[in-house]
């Protein structure tokens, strides 16, 4: 048996309403049920627990009662001869195969079958509402714990730069807005791996067919470093392996606006520049 069969007539089995048969292959199957899944029809019959709790106590009437002390006291009355009598009457009918009367069944109450099919369609309901509830949980679990490993890479990103910024072998240069006044950048040298990352802020976006360039500058030229340009809000970070040749003798870092794609050498303004 299937289990979306297993979980359709589970709660049929929890009451007890399945017949034989059915109710055997359903049992086979929780025997290869996951944990999970036999979770489901456990959790069907404490419902089922719960179900007589439902009904109203109902008082019995006063003449049943009375009539019922009345048969406990005539059969605590008889005599042996009154005993005997009947029970030779007993056998003379099954010898005969005349079977005894039987007082049949009352019939089921209508007011507890409807709440009994009420209360399984309102446990079918929250059953799927809950399944639905632990689905959005579980979405909602799953973005937070994408969102703390976000923050968590971002935070070790920032520590390290932290280190980097004050650790000893880190030398920090700032540049100065020459032809933008409000422009700045910071270069964070690390002076070890001859490394260069540069934070750039205010500085406007280029014109649609220039491009910023910088520059290393040492005493006896002007080496190109990068081409780029900045965002809307006139920021840019650069990172950059200082070339053996900016090395030697460097004196000076600058950027200049160049024609799209950069310049062999320096023709615009000075936008931004440092003494090194």
């Amino acid at each position: 048996m299937r289990w979306d069969e297993v979980k359709e007539i589970a709660p049929l089995y929890v009451i007890g309403a399945l017949d034989e048969k059915t109710a055997h292959d359903l049992e086979a199957s929780l025997h290869s049920a996951t944990p999970e899944q036999q979770g489901v029809v456990a959790r069907w019959r404490e419902v089922a627990a719960l179900l007589p709790q439902a009904l109203s106590l109902q008082t019995p009437p006063d003449y049943l009662r009375e009539r019922l002390l009345n048969r406990i006291v005539e059969e605590t009355q008889q005599t042996p001869i009154e005993i005997a009598v009947e029970e030779s009457s007993l056998e003379e009918m099954a010898e005969r195969d005349v079977l005894p009367f039987v007082q049949p069944r009352r019939p089921e109450s209508r007011t507890a079958r409807w709440l009994l099919i009420a209360a399984t369609a309102l446990l079918a309901f929250t059953a799927g509402y809950l399944v639905k509830q632990n689905a959005d949980l579980a979405r909602e679990r799953h973005a937070l714990a994408r969102e703390r490993d976000d923050l968590s890479k971002e935070m070790a990103a920032w520590r390290g730069q932290v280190d980097d910024i004050v650790s000893p072998r880190t030398r920090i240069i700032v540049m100065a807005g020459d032809e933008t006044p409000q422009a700045n950048a910071k270069v964070v040298w690390d002076t070890k791996a001859q490394q260069w990352v540069i934070y750039i802020f205010d500085l406007p976006a280029p014109p649609s067919d220039k491009d910023y360039q910088l520059w290393y500058v040492t005493k006896n030229a002007k080496i190109s470093a990068a081409v780029f340009s900045t965002d809307a809000q006139g920021q840019k970070v650069l990172k950059l392996i200082l070339p053996p040749e900016a090395l030697s003798g460097l004196a000076a870092t600058a950027v200049t606006l160049e024609p799209k794609g950069g310049s062999p050498q320096p023709t615009g303004k000075f936008y931004l520049k440092a003494s090194i």
